[in-house]
């Protein structure tokens, strides 16, 4: 927080901003998001990279709950969230920075590889869940 006299810093402006484009309930949920996966992170803990599972969280929120978790962690705000091709049409993304924007092929193969890690993931999770199942 910054004393009297101040300018604001970089995440009191983007905060500010993040409010007057959601509005207060959106603010809270993507805050609250925010906050719960930093807890998790800061312990040590695996976090998945999402908000409550309602309606009221949806594509919009989580694309700010993304843009908010990539100034937490890196500190600046010149990224982009951008859309993933995903099976299903289950909306997804990556976050990105701007050097990426430039270079169509360069942001392809990110994006590609982040749905086959993805895709990787799910079937080792579904098999780990098949064997415990069985076990």
């Amino acid at each position: 927080m910054n004393t009297q006299g101040e300018a604001p810093d970089l995440l009191d402006l983007y905060l500010r901003e993040a409010r007057i484009r959601l509005g207060p309930a959106g603010f809270e949920a993507v805050v609250r998001a925010a906050e719960a996966t930093c807890v998790l992170l800061a312990g040590g803990q695996p976090a998945t990279l999402a908000g409550p599972d309602d309606d009221g969280f949806g594509p919009r929120l989580q694309r700010e709950y993304l843009a908010l978790l990539a100034v937490l962690i890196t500190g600046r705000t010149d990224h982009h969230v951008v859309p993933l091709a995903t099976p299903g049409g289950t909306p997804g993304w990556a976050v990105v920075e701007d050097h990426l924007l430039k270079d169509p092929a360069a942001l392809h193969d990110v994006c590609t590889g982040i749905v086959a890690r993805a895709r990787s993931s799910a079937r080792t999770a579904a098999a780990l869940e098949r064997m415990w199942d069985a076990g």
